[in-house]
Protein backbone atom coordinates (compact mmCIF):
# COMPACT_ATOMS: atom_id res chain seq x y z
CA UNK A 1 0.00 0.00 0.00
CA UNK A 2 1.55 3.34 -0.99
CA UNK A 3 0.67 5.04 2.43
CA UNK A 4 2.22 2.07 3.85
CA UNK A 5 5.32 2.46 1.95
CA UNK A 6 5.76 6.32 2.48
CA UNK A 7 5.59 6.35 6.47
CA UNK A 8 7.94 3.16 6.16
CA UNK A 9 10.37 5.76 4.28
CA UNK A 10 9.06 8.25 6.94
CA UNK A 11 10.12 5.77 10.13
CA UNK A 12 13.48 4.75 8.63
CA UNK A 13 14.38 8.36 7.82
CA UNK A 14 13.79 9.62 11.59
CA UNK A 15 16.58 6.88 12.43
CA UNK A 16 18.80 8.30 9.82
CA UNK A 17 18.56 11.72 11.12
CA UNK A 18 18.51 11.07 15.08
CA UNK A 19 22.06 9.71 15.11
CA UNK A 20 23.60 12.65 13.64
CA UNK A 21 21.55 14.86 15.40
CA UNK A 22 22.28 13.85 18.84
CA UNK A 23 26.04 13.57 18.55
CA UNK A 24 25.98 17.24 16.50
CA UNK A 25 23.82 18.59 20.29
CA UNK A 26 26.11 16.49 22.51
CA UNK A 27 29.39 18.01 20.88
CA UNK A 28 27.78 21.54 21.03
CA UNK A 29 26.85 20.74 25.01
CA UNK A 30 30.36 19.23 26.00
CA UNK A 31 32.37 21.87 24.01
CA UNK A 32 30.45 25.15 25.55
CA UNK A 33 29.24 24.00 29.09
CA UNK A 34 31.45 25.60 31.60
CA UNK A 35 33.63 23.13 33.84
CA UNK A 36 32.96 20.09 31.13
CA UNK A 37 36.01 18.02 30.63
CA UNK A 38 36.47 16.14 27.82
CA UNK A 39 39.02 14.19 28.62
CA UNK A 40 37.64 12.71 31.96
CA UNK A 41 34.05 13.44 31.75
CA UNK A 42 31.14 11.12 30.99
CA UNK A 43 28.52 12.62 28.20
CA UNK A 44 25.67 11.51 30.43
CA UNK A 45 26.98 13.61 33.00
CA UNK A 46 25.89 16.66 30.71
CA UNK A 47 22.52 15.71 32.37
CA UNK A 48 23.87 17.20 36.17
CA UNK A 49 23.38 21.00 36.56
CA UNK A 50 21.30 23.93 35.51
CA UNK A 51 21.32 23.08 31.77
CA UNK A 52 21.17 19.71 32.19
CA UNK A 53 17.75 19.46 30.19
CA UNK A 54 19.52 19.76 27.61
CA UNK A 55 21.32 17.14 27.24
CA UNK A 56 18.11 14.90 28.72
CA UNK A 57 15.73 16.39 26.13
CA UNK A 58 18.61 15.10 23.28
CA UNK A 59 18.72 11.65 24.98
CA UNK A 60 15.09 11.04 24.91
CA UNK A 61 14.85 12.48 21.30
CA UNK A 62 17.24 9.79 20.42
CA UNK A 63 15.55 7.27 22.21
CA UNK A 64 12.30 7.90 20.63
CA UNK A 65 14.23 8.42 17.80
CA UNK A 66 15.76 4.60 18.06
CA UNK A 67 12.07 3.48 18.73
CA UNK A 68 10.62 4.67 15.35
CA UNK A 69 13.11 3.70 13.73
CA UNK A 70 12.17 -0.49 15.23
CA UNK A 71 9.22 0.28 13.61
CA UNK A 72 10.48 0.56 10.82
CA UNK A 73 12.69 -1.82 10.77
CA UNK A 74 9.68 -4.33 11.65
CA UNK A 75 8.35 -3.73 8.33
CA UNK A 76 11.51 -4.16 6.29
CA UNK A 77 12.38 -7.54 8.10
CA UNK A 78 9.58 -9.10 7.70
CA UNK A 79 10.89 -12.75 7.24
CA UNK A 80 14.39 -14.45 8.11
CA UNK A 81 16.87 -14.11 10.65
CA UNK A 82 16.57 -11.32 12.88
CA UNK A 83 13.04 -10.36 11.88
CA UNK A 84 12.03 -10.88 14.87
CA UNK A 85 15.00 -9.62 17.38
CA UNK A 86 16.47 -6.88 15.58
CA UNK A 87 13.43 -4.17 16.00
CA UNK A 88 12.71 -5.78 19.96
CA UNK A 89 16.42 -5.10 20.42
CA UNK A 90 16.45 -1.90 18.41
CA UNK A 91 13.79 -0.85 20.70
CA UNK A 92 15.06 -1.48 23.78
CA UNK A 93 18.12 0.10 23.14
CA UNK A 94 15.94 3.19 22.21
CA UNK A 95 13.75 2.98 25.63
CA UNK A 96 17.40 2.41 27.58
CA UNK A 97 18.06 6.27 26.05
CA UNK A 98 14.95 7.36 27.35
CA UNK A 99 15.02 6.21 31.05
CA UNK A 100 18.86 7.90 31.14
CA UNK A 101 17.07 11.09 29.47
CA UNK A 102 14.71 11.00 31.82
CA UNK A 103 16.95 10.63 34.81
CA UNK A 104 20.00 13.43 36.24
CA UNK A 105 23.85 12.07 36.89
CA UNK A 106 25.25 12.94 40.10
CA UNK A 107 27.60 15.71 40.37
CA UNK A 108 31.18 15.25 40.06
CA UNK A 109 34.01 17.48 41.35
CA UNK A 110 34.61 20.63 38.90
CA UNK A 111 30.95 19.83 36.94
CA UNK A 112 28.90 21.54 37.07
CA UNK A 113 31.12 24.49 38.19
CA UNK A 114 31.16 25.38 42.24
CA UNK A 115 30.98 21.54 42.59
CA UNK A 116 33.49 20.07 45.64
CA UNK A 117 34.32 16.77 46.41
CA UNK A 118 32.34 17.37 49.61
CA UNK A 119 29.32 18.27 47.25
CA UNK A 120 29.37 15.26 44.80
CA UNK A 121 27.40 12.49 46.81
CA UNK A 122 25.45 9.41 45.42
CA UNK A 123 22.23 9.01 44.42
CA UNK A 124 19.61 6.94 43.30
CA UNK A 125 18.71 8.58 40.18
CA UNK A 126 22.62 8.79 39.07
CA UNK A 127 23.26 5.14 39.75
CA UNK A 128 20.02 4.32 37.97
CA UNK A 129 21.28 7.00 34.52
CA UNK A 130 24.45 5.43 34.83
CA UNK A 131 22.47 1.78 34.69
CA UNK A 132 20.75 2.36 31.58
CA UNK A 133 24.22 3.37 29.55
CA UNK A 134 25.33 0.20 30.57
CA UNK A 135 22.18 -1.52 29.74
CA UNK A 136 21.80 0.46 26.42
CA UNK A 137 25.38 -0.98 25.40
CA UNK A 138 24.32 -4.25 25.80
CA UNK A 139 21.67 -3.91 23.43
CA UNK A 140 23.60 -2.11 20.71
CA UNK A 141 26.25 -5.31 21.06
CA UNK A 142 23.28 -7.87 21.17
CA UNK A 143 21.51 -6.32 18.15
CA UNK A 144 25.08 -6.15 16.40
CA UNK A 145 25.32 -9.87 16.67
CA UNK A 146 21.57 -10.12 15.36
CA UNK A 147 22.51 -8.63 12.07
CA UNK A 148 25.90 -9.84 11.78
CA UNK A 149 23.97 -13.20 11.97
CA UNK A 150 21.27 -12.11 9.37
CA UNK A 151 23.76 -10.64 6.41
CA UNK A 152 25.91 -14.44 7.26
CA UNK A 153 22.67 -16.53 6.72
CA UNK A 154 22.14 -13.86 3.45
CA UNK A 155 25.35 -15.04 1.97
CA UNK A 156 27.08 -11.82 2.39
CA UNK A 157 29.66 -12.62 4.91
CA UNK A 158 32.22 -9.70 3.98
CA UNK A 159 29.33 -7.22 6.00
CA UNK A 160 29.60 -9.64 9.18
CA UNK A 161 32.51 -7.22 10.58
CA UNK A 162 30.01 -4.51 10.81
CA UNK A 163 29.46 -6.69 13.70
CA UNK A 164 32.66 -5.24 15.17
CA UNK A 165 31.90 -1.63 15.12
CA UNK A 166 29.64 -2.52 18.55
CA UNK A 167 32.10 -4.54 19.84
CA UNK A 168 35.13 -1.70 19.77
CA UNK A 169 32.74 0.93 21.33
CA UNK A 170 32.06 -1.89 24.50
CA UNK A 171 35.78 -2.23 24.62
CA UNK A 172 36.36 1.56 24.78
CA UNK A 173 33.71 1.68 27.02
CA UNK A 174 35.34 -0.61 29.62
CA UNK A 175 38.73 0.93 29.38
CA UNK A 176 37.48 4.00 29.96
CA UNK A 177 36.11 3.55 32.79
CA UNK A 178 38.67 1.17 34.29
CA UNK A 179 40.58 3.74 34.02
CA UNK A 180 38.69 6.02 35.45
CA UNK A 181 38.48 8.94 32.31
CA UNK A 182 37.14 9.28 29.11
CA UNK A 183 40.59 9.47 26.72
CA UNK A 184 38.69 8.88 23.26
CA UNK A 185 35.34 10.48 23.88
CA UNK A 186 34.78 11.10 20.95
CA UNK A 187 35.17 8.15 19.23
CA UNK A 188 32.85 6.98 22.76
CA UNK A 189 30.39 9.38 21.48
CA UNK A 190 30.23 8.74 17.57
CA UNK A 191 30.81 4.92 17.14
CA UNK A 192 27.83 3.56 17.87
CA UNK A 193 25.93 6.58 16.29
CA UNK A 194 27.99 5.73 13.15
CA UNK A 195 26.83 1.91 12.78
CA UNK A 196 23.43 2.62 13.99
CA UNK A 197 23.17 5.32 11.13
CA UNK A 198 24.48 2.84 8.56
CA UNK A 199 21.85 0.65 9.81
CA UNK A 200 18.92 2.87 9.60
CA UNK A 201 20.41 3.89 5.89
CA UNK A 202 20.59 0.48 4.20
CA UNK A 203 17.20 -0.20 5.59
CA UNK A 204 15.85 2.89 3.97
CA UNK A 205 18.14 2.56 0.47
CA UNK A 206 16.36 -1.16 0.63
CA UNK A 207 12.93 -0.15 1.18
CA UNK A 208 13.49 2.57 -1.22
CA UNK A 209 15.10 0.02 -3.80
CA UNK A 210 11.96 -2.89 -3.11
CA UNK A 211 9.05 -0.24 -2.80
CA UNK A 212 7.86 -2.04 -0.01
CA UNK A 213 7.82 -5.63 1.04
CA UNK A 214 6.09 -8.45 -0.17
CA UNK A 215 3.37 -10.15 2.45
CA UNK A 216 4.66 -12.62 4.99
CA UNK A 217 4.72 -15.88 3.94
CA UNK A 218 5.46 -15.23 -0.31
CA UNK A 219 8.15 -14.50 -1.90
CA UNK A 220 11.90 -14.58 -0.36
CA UNK A 221 12.80 -12.82 2.81
CA UNK A 222 15.19 -8.63 1.71
CA UNK A 223 18.71 -8.93 2.18
CA UNK A 224 19.73 -6.66 4.55
CA UNK A 225 22.40 -4.84 2.71
CA UNK A 226 20.97 -4.31 -0.94
CA UNK A 227 23.72 -4.93 -3.39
Amino acid sequence: MPNEKSSTRALLACGVLAGPLYVTVTMIEALTRDGFDLRIHRFSWLTAGDLGWVHQAAMVGVGLGMVVLAVGVSRVLRTGPGAVWAPRLLALFGVAYVVGGLLRADPVAGFPPGTTPEMAHVTWQGVAQNASRTVSTLFLVALSVVIAGRVAAEGRRGWVWFVAIPAVFAVLTVVGLGIGGNPSAIAFLMTPWIWMTALALSMYRLETRRGGEVPAGQGTPRTLVPG
